[in-house]
């Protein structure tokens, strides 16, 4: 199908690890069958309020007069017209294809940073570890939230049971943490490590992939080789059920849902690979504090969506300057839970304490103020650790107290979505049709009255901020009449934001 374009019509969707590519320029082209390692929805709007969705993943290709899509198998394409704006099209979208369930996430995940333990901790958990981190955030000033347990804190991959080596006590500790004020998260994957014991007990009980002569599948993941479990086996949900409940009953609050990324799939040999991956999102949906990063025709859904791993740079592709584009593409594909990814970046491969090079302390500070009035914020590398200044810490430590401040607002953003599928985070040309805004990729509105514009590049003491049609009052105090462009001074103490004056009772949130 190729369907033409409407005069200064731009697109986003698809998959959200194209963000920093959208608005899709002519030439752009990807085939949703290979969607990278984020979320994904089979679905392309329009700020000409237009959408496009099959049930079916599709590949489309961008000219400078049509959009040329194909779906598989010869699916059938819509093409819906006649909305406003970008707005009216991603409503449309949702109350046809995937329409809000009026069930939020669990709303500790957004009045308070996240701390998860991966950077700091890596594959060498202990809970001696665990416990003098959570105390270290609380003796620096910085707010307690949900805190994350990551990689390592079982057995194999599959056997979800605290390693008894590691955390002799796991009770203990859980009560621990929750008596500092932390909810308590821990990480799996639907991988179970070959020829353990768990695997054994689930191949004899048929709960894993196989193939053709009913021998399971072993594949690669980032973690080396491991079977799958057949989530589309309702006993296989039900065994992962059972060993969720149990870790509830010690006192785990939620759960990280990492993997289940439709390449592991793939190179299994497994048929609509994507599927498995909807399966691993809908364990989550018994879950209420929950975090997925891998997810297919998860829009609308109560999940809570990370950004892919990101790298310890300023680059607009992978670092901090991919955040906002990767933030509005996750709204506009329907993810209106979603985080950026951990503070200073989550990819432990290119993370400087791990490489041997210094951190940029600048960037980790920007990367704080970034995420800071994203509906999420997460860390993870500690910053009273990576940051030798002490003024440099403080400035994260107010991000952290500007997300707690801005937290009821945010939760307020949050149930929104659940009732009406409006985004919380949203591009300029989302609130504001009509006035030339599709392009601003380094700003965004949190829900319809703040601004918020980061410093994204390094040495960069001011920036141009846009401002639509309104009266906005600054953090800084001062007052500015838009639409206009203006330049503001940013010194890395400060993260520049702005809000809509209604009236006078607005000024003094």
């Amino acid at each position: 199908m190729d369907v033409a374009l409407l005069p200064g019509e731009r697109w986003w969707g698809g998959a959200v690890s194209d963000g920093h590519e959208m608005p899709f320029r002519a030439g752009f082209r990807r085939d949703l069958q290979d969607p990278g390692e984020n979320q994904a929805m089979p679905l392309l709007v329009s700020n000409r309020g237009r959408y496009i969705w099959s049930d079916e993943p599709f590949a489309f290709e961008l000219s400078d007069t049509a959009l040329a899509i194909a779906a598989r198998n010869g699916a059938p394409i819509e093409v819906d017209n006649g909305r406003d704006g970008l707005a009216g099209a991603l409503a449309a979208a949702g109350v046809a294809h995937f329409p809000p369930v009026c069930t939020t996430p669990d709303l500790r995940l957004f009045g308070a940073p996240q701390y998860a333990l991966w950077i700091e901790l890596l594959f060498e958990p202990t809970q001696a570890k665990v416990i003098a981190y959570a105390e270290e955030v609380l003796e620096h000033g910085f707010p307690p939230g949900v805190l994350i347990l990551d990689d390592q804190w079982h057995g194999a991959y599959g056997d979800w049971e605290f390693h008894s080596g590691r955390f002799p006590h796991p009770e203990g500790m859980i009560e621990r943490l929750h008596d500092l004020g932390f909810t308590v998260s821990v990480w799996l994957v639907p991988y179970v490590t070959a020829d353990s014991v768990v695997y054994r007990r689930l191949r004899d009980e048929r709960l894993l992939l196989v193939d053709e002569r009913g021998e399971p599948l072993i594949g690669k993941w980032w973690n080396g080789y491991s079977a799958g479990l057949d989530l589309r086996r309702r006993a296989a949900v039900a065994w992962i059920e059972q060993r969720l409940s149990a870790l509830s009953a010690l006192g785990v609050d939620g759960f990280k849902f990492d993997g289940g990324d439709r390449s592991f799939y793939a190179q299994l040999g497994c048929r609509r690979p994507e599927e498995y991956t909807a399966a691993w999102n809908a364990v989550g949906l018994d879950h209420a504090l929950n975090e997925y990063r891998a997810g297919w025709r998860a829009g609308g859904l109560p999940l809570a969506q990370r950004q892919r791993d990101k790298h310890h740079s300023w680059s607009a592709d992978s670092g901090l300057a991919s955040l906002i584009p990767h933030g509005i593409a996750q709204s506009l594909t329907g993810h209106a839970y979603h985080c950026p990814d951990m503070i200073g970046g989550g990819d432990y491969l290119a993370f400087p304490h791990r490489t041997g090079t210094p951190i940029d302390e600048e960037l980790f500070v920007r990367s704080a103020q970034c995420s800071a009035l994203f509906p999420i914020m997460q860390f993870s590398a500690a910053p009273w650790r990576v940051l030798r200044d002490e003024a440099k810490i403080g400035y994260c430590r107010d991000a952290a107290l500007l997300h707690v401040r801005f937290g009821e607002l945010i939760r307020q953003l949050a149930e929104t979505a659940a009732r009406t599928g409006e985004p919380i985070l949203r591009p300029l040309a989302y609130d504001y049709p009509g006035d030339s805004h599709e392009t601003v990729s380094d700003q965004f509105m949190l829900g319809t009255e703040l601004l918020v514009a980061p410093i994204l590049e390094p040495v960069a003491g001011r920036r141009r901020v846009v401002l639509p049609a309104g009266r906005w009052h600054a953090d800084d105090g001062v007052e500015y009449d838009g639409p206009a462009e203006i330049v503001v001074d940013a010194p890395l103490a400060r993260l520049p934001w702005f809000e809509r004056v209604c009236d006078s009772a607005s000024r003094g949130r």
